[in-house]
Order: C-alpha cells, then sequence, then structure tokens
C-alpha cells in the first residue's frame, strides 16, 4: 500500500512527483465535471463559457451537489484507495472526514476552471512548486500560481475547500459569488508588476504556523498557532472572529488567545497540517488585498 506523505513534509523529489500530478490532472478534472454537468441536464458550454461571470452559477450548483462521506448514496473517501482522490485532497491531510469522493471530485474540476479563467487574464502567472526557507510554511510543497519573482503563492484548491466544508456541514455559507470574487482579486494580485515594500517584507514570513506542544490528559494535543506579526496588528477584529469560528469546529476543545499573535488550540482529531491549512485559508479569505 503506498504511503502518503503531506505536502509539507515532502522531499524535493516527491514533490516534483507531487506537482507532475497535480498539473496532470487538470485536464481530466475539467472534463469529468462537464460530465457531471450533462448528467445533471446542465449545458456543459453554458455553464463553462470562460468567464470570470460563470462562476457564480457554477459555485451555486456545485454547493447545490455536495454530499457528506456518510450520506446514502455518497462515497466515503476512506472507503476507496487513496490513488483515485484528487491529489491536493490526498496530499493535504492525513483523513478526509467531511465530504464524499464525489465532492472532492467536483472541486477538483473548479480548480482546473478557476486556473484556466485567472491564466487567460494574467497571461504571465505560471504554475510553480512553493519553496520557503521556513520548513512549517503552509504552503511549502504545493503546487501553486505565481507570477513576476513567484513570492505570492496561490493554492487554488485551499479556499474552495474551505468554503465547501463550511457550507457542507452548516457552519459557514458561502455566497454565490464567492469564487468569482476570488478569480478576479488572484487576477488582480498576479498582473500586479511590484508589490509595496511593507508586502515584501510580511512575505519573508509565513502567514501562520502551528507547532505541536503535546497531549493534554482532559483536552487532547496542544497546538500553538503562531500568527505573523501584521496579521494580529493589522486584522485584530478578523483574528477575534476566527478563534470563534475556530471554537466550533468538530474535533476542537478549546481555542486561547494567549496573545496578539498566539492562539493556543486543543483538539482530539486534528493534525498541525490541519490545523495550519484551516487558519491559512479563513485568513486568505476574510484578509481582502
Amino acid at each position: 500500500m503506498a504511503q502518503y506523505v503531506d505536502y509539507i513534509n515532502m522531499t524535493k523529489a516527491k514533490s516534483g512527483a507531487a506537482f507532475r500530478e497535480y498539473l496532470d490532472e487538470r485536464g481530466p478534472a475539467l472534463e469529468r465535471l462537464r460530465e457531471a454537468l450533462r448528467a445533471d441536464g446542465q449545458d456543459p458550454a453554458t455553464f463553462l463559457d470562460g468567464s470570470i461571470e460563470s462562476l457564480v452559477p457554477l459555485w451555486r450548483w456545485i454547493l447545490s451537489h455536495l454530499t457528506r462521506a456518510e450520506d446514502p448514496g455518497a462515497t466515503a473517501p476512506g472507503s476507496v484507495p487513496r490513488e483515485v482522490w484528487p491529489s491536493w485532497a490526498k496530499y493535504m491531510y492525513e483523513e478526509q472526514k467531511t465530504m464524499s469522493l464525489e465532492s472532492l471530485l467536483l472541486l477538483d474540476g473548479l480548480v482546473s476552471y478557476l486556473g484556466a479563467i485567472v491564466q487567460e487574464r494574467a497571461p504571465q502567472a505560471r504554475w510553480e512548486i512553493a519553496r520557503h526557507r521556513i520548513k512549517r510554511y503552509h504552503l511549502n510543497n504545493h503546487p501553486v500560481l505565481v507570477s513576476g519573482a513567484g513570492e505570492d503563492h496561490n493554492f487554488l484548491p485551499g479556499l474552495p475547500s474551505v468554503h465547501s466544508h463550511g457550507n457542507l456541514t452548516g457552519f459557514r455559507e458561502s455566497p454565490d459569488d464567492t469564487m468569482a470574487e476570488y478569480a478576479r482579486r488572484l487576477i488582480e494580485r498576479l498582473n500586479r508588476d511590484d508589490q509595496p515594500a511593507d508586502e515584501e517584507v510580511a512575505g519573508d514570513e509565513p502567514l501562520v504556523e502551528v507547532e505541536d506542544l503535546g497531549d493534554d490528559e482532559l483536552r487532547g494535543r496542544e497546538l500553538e498557532v503562531s500568527l505573523r506579526e501584521d496579521i494580529g496588528h493589522e486584522h485584530n477584529r478578523v483574528v477575534g472572529r476566527m478563534v470563534k469560528d475556530l471554537g466550533k469546529e468538530v474535533g476542537i476543545t478549546r481555542v486561547i488567545r494567549e496573545d496578539r499573535e498566539v492562539l493556543l488550540v486543543a483538539t482530539v482529531t486534528w493534525s498541525t497540517d490541519r490545523l495550519q491549512e484551516w487558519v491559512a485559508g479563513y485568513l486568505e479569505d476574510k484578509i481582502r488585498d
């Protein structure tokens, strides 16, 4: 049985193979999305016309077709070999407990379509493997869209994954224009020739780092979340809301804001990588350029 390592802990050779795997999946994933639309009586040519605006009805349709792993007729990802999962899903977390395999495949198609729309309008954008001198940087070894010097890493499955989980569990409703607005912001960033000096300095540090502090007899594993300094100071209210929202997630037993940039999280099920992905996705969603 194949042994899977999450992106952050991959060797350079493994991340290179995972990068090629991700790119090879883009065409088939988009075709699967077309087939899913046809099976539902929809016209793929109308839904996928290549416009940013088309992401609105497409996202609405995808949200209406998301299913949980335990729903009748759905396929639990854990019941099938991980080789059939989208690569970004099997390399992000050790387990996928919420969404069905069918839902993961819908998101995979969305990621392909989103990437095509963005690259058409940001022609200098390119795919790269995210590298950072800090090992626990939340996007290390992920396949990302970049431009210019390649310091602004954009992992396309991140935001759709966070929003789909929130919508499916009833924790947070995702607006219909979520993906369209994300595409517009991403195109603007990728087309930007130069970033302000303060953004370049901040880019040297990861958005979030998570450290395992060990087990607590009463609450489970204790994890320490360290936010980039500018996040804690400039987006204090966002962090405050994030603390409340994180505390409502299944498997999280306690969240304490120990300092402006430091959270202590107790959990019985979450890994450091899963928490890092959740916090990073939340902040990237809420903090607009």
